[in-house]
């Protein structure tokens, strides 16, 4: 024992020798006047520091320092980044009269743990984080003036082999000047001409409207109508006086209001017109706000899809890249064992509800159309205009959305852990944006994904484009067909499913994450049958004419069943979570996750169709809610921009994070808000001109026939 001990005090006295003599150079008058300006620079730093001075403090005060709950996760050294890069400290050569400038340098430091640490902290958790705890980050301030590979030579001659540490990386933090990014540059011309169309739009509403009134005005004051006649406001802002509209058929006034009118009404179908009102911010924040619709016996889809989508922002915000600043790491982990915790970690069953609404809405309003058409049948200009209406519908705003995100996000993102960013896929974007637009992003190098949330984009629309195979029987009276395609659909889902989880060994979200998610999570024949269970409760819908006369026997046992249905799919994942020994076999991994989905959906489609056949009782009433509706048309631009806030608030972060209920609690109800007050600002200025401008162009179209 005595031997053990005194080897080890050789090898420290040993250690510290050699740190010595490396730091010595430094402090003596040679490593002051280097020709090397990283070597002078640090001289002048360790010798302000030994001297008190205060620019020099502020770079060791501003670098990283070993704190809490190291044991629990916290292996990152944050110091102080903005204290760091302030400084800036003009030094004077006393022999030569020259002076030179010493600024702060933000550097990371990544070391390898030994492993008698390793084995303390690591352990069974659920999250499999232990990754967070085999190696140690440790920033530090140093003079900016050194480079990445001089800070790893220097790092290389200190002895760290014989304590057990080695060197993984080390590198400064690269402050980039937006103007010199072409991209970024880009994007802050094209927000610009958007924000410019729609202020010119605004501006041109209200002109013309308050013209329009003045006139009207005018016309009926030379007319010399009743002045207690009734006035109302009509859709474009005109003011109509219903009386005096009755009196227009004698008298010189009538003919001088019927030329006005005429004036006006050209004025108002104008192609130029049309085109700047769909830019109109006050129009648009009209229709985004209005709570009326066409489909009155849906209205519970809107409280579907807004509190679908508050649960998949729910899971992101508590999952998403938190544990890169979280200092409770193990603790946080932890959680996931409670039974509260499973209906976040089962948040992906969210993303199921928007295929089977979208199943459910095409299928349902598209065999309306077909109804109401002349034919009772879609025509093939009409299944031209069901593709281009779906990628317009989509696209423009997707678009604006990754140029933001790989062109301005870099930009916008600065702190201690800023350097994580470059795990962004923004390069990626910047590369296969294309693959993006073309709605093929979840086949094509799935691994150099542009925007990991837009596999599902890419999944709804290639639903989309097959969907017709299912649909035109369906509408030419070869309902067998029909079904046939949609079982077919429901049968590939099963079976590919099921089969690539035998091939993986039963992969899931915490077995083998990686080969889960680009196998079975994200490709399109794992996700068709949820899909296609929308299709037939469009069906359902359509045939019965959303009325239907149930039993409350039948509604009881009903509910109980379903109910049982989706509380198992949410909670059943508590029975391998609670206990580390307790994992599920690879048997059980395959059935679950190959009928947990399908088993979603069946039970989100009783809730639906009882709401919209009116037996949905206080559920219906919940769903129905008005203030749904508005929150409903911002779902698609909230889907897009919450990963985007998440990861600006994860990476922006000064300092560690400790995770307890009320802090998440907070972070994902603020998540949730600014996700949807961006949403509506995204929607007021792309998202609805865009379907404003279809509208004309569909207009035009129409009476040019």
């Amino acid at each position: 024992m005595l031997k053990h001990i005194i080897s080890k005090e050789t090898v420290l006295l040993s250690t510290l020798e050699k740190v010595w003599s490396e730091v010595q150079y430094f402090l003596s008058p040679a490593g002051l006047e280097s020709e090397d300006q990283c070597t002078a620079d640090v001289s002048a730093y360790l010798q302000g520091v030994g001297q008190g001075q205060m620019w020099a403090l502020q770079m060791l005060d501003a670098s990283g320092k070993p704190g809490r709950s190291i044991l629990q996760g916290a292996t990152k050294f944050l110091g102080n980044y903005d204290q760091c890069l302030g400084v800036s400290h003009t030094l004077t050569n006393e022999g030569t009269g020259q002076s030179r400038v010493i600024k702060g340098g933000y550097c990371h430091f990544k070391f390898t743990l030994p492993a008698t640490i390793t084995n303390l902290t690591n352990g069974d958790d659920p999250l499999s984080i232990d990754q967070f705890h085999n190696s140690i980050e440790w920033d530090l301030c140093l003079p900016k003036s050194c480079n990445d590979s001089q800070v790893i030579e220097a790092a290389s001659r200190l002895p760290l082999n014989t304590t057990g540490f080695s060197l993984m990386s080390a590198y400064f933090t690269n402050v980039t000047d937006w103007k010199e990014d072409s991209v970024c540059v880009t994007t802050v011309v094209v927000l610009c001409v958007v924000v410019a169309l729609s202020l010119v739009g605004t501006l041109y509403d209200i002109i013309s409207t308050e013209i329009a009134r003045y006139r009207r005005a005018r016309c009926y004051v030379d007319v010399d109508f009743d002045s207690d006649s009734e006035t109302f406001v009509n859709d474009d802002g005109l003011l109509v006086n219903v009386a005096a509209e009755h009196q227009l058929s004698v008298g010189s006034g009538r003919q001088f209001v019927k030329e006005q009118e005429d004036n006006d009404r050209l004025h108002q179908t104008s192609l130029g017109r049309q085109l700047l009102l769909s830019f109109s911010i006050r129009r648009n924040t009209e229709r985004i706000l209005c709570t009326k619709t066409d489909n009155r016996d849906l209205d519970c889809l809107h409280g579907v899809r807004v509190l679908s989508m508050a649960w998949v922002i729910l899971g992101h915000a508590t999952s998403w890249d938190g544990l890169n600043s979280y200092e409770n790491v193990k603790d946080y982990a932890e959680w996931t064992r409670r039974f509260t915790m499973q209906v976040i970690l089962n948040a992906p069953l969210a993303v199921d509800t928007f295929f089977l609404l979208s199943g459910c809405l095409l299928t349902l309003l598209f065999l309306r159309e077909c109804e109401k058409s002349t034919r009772g049948k879609p025509t093939a200009r009409q299944m031209v205009m069901y593709y281009i209406h779906r990628w317009w519908r989509l696209t423009p705003l997707y678009m604006i959305i990754i140029m933001i995100y790989s062109g301005l996000l870099d930009h916008l993102i600065d702190g201690p852990l800023a350097e994580a960013k470059s795990n962004f896929d923004k390069d990626y974007c910047r590369d296969n944006w294309w693959a993006n637009m073309l709605y093929i992003n979840n086949l094509y190098k799935t691994d150099e994904m542009c925007l990991q949330a837009s596999w599902f984009l890419a999944n709804d629309m290639q639903f989309y484009v097959v969907a017709p195979l299912a649909l035109l029987p369906l509408a030419y009276s070869f309902a067998w067909l029909g079904y046939c395609v949609i079982s077919g659909f429901i049968a590939v889902h099963i079976i590919s499913c099921g089969y690539l989880e035998w091939q993986t060994r039963g992969s899931s979200i915490f077995v083998n994450n990686t080969v889960f998610l680009g196998k079975v999570y994200i490709p399109p024949w794992c996700r068709v049958g949820v899909f296609a269970i929308g299709m037939l409760l469009g069906v359902l819908l359509h045939r019965t004419k959303c009325k239907l006369k149930t039993r409350r026997y039948l509604l009881l046992l009903g509910w109980l069943v379903f109910l049982a249905i989706g509380l198992l799919c949410c909670y059943i994942t508590y029975d391998q979570m609670r206990e580390a020994d307790r994992q599920w076999g690879v048997n059980t991994r395959i059935a679950y996750q190959t009928l947990s989905r399908p088993a979603w959906a069946l039970f989100v489609s009783w809730v639906i169709l009882v709401c919209c056949t009116g037996n949905g009782g206080i559920i219906n009433s919940i769903l129905s809610w008005s203030a749904w509706i508005p929150l409903g048309r911002l779902t698609y631009g909230a889907y897009l921009i919450h990963p985007i806030l998440l990861s600006y608030t994860d990476f922006s972060v000064r300092s560690l994070r400790y995770a307890d209920v009320v802090f998440v609690s907070y972070h994902y109800i603020g998540t949730f808000a600014v996700s949807y007050a961006l949403s509506f600002i995204t929607c007021v200025l792309v998202e609805s001109p865009c379907v404003g401008l279809e509208k004309v162009v569909l207009t035009r179209l129409r009476l040019k026939k």
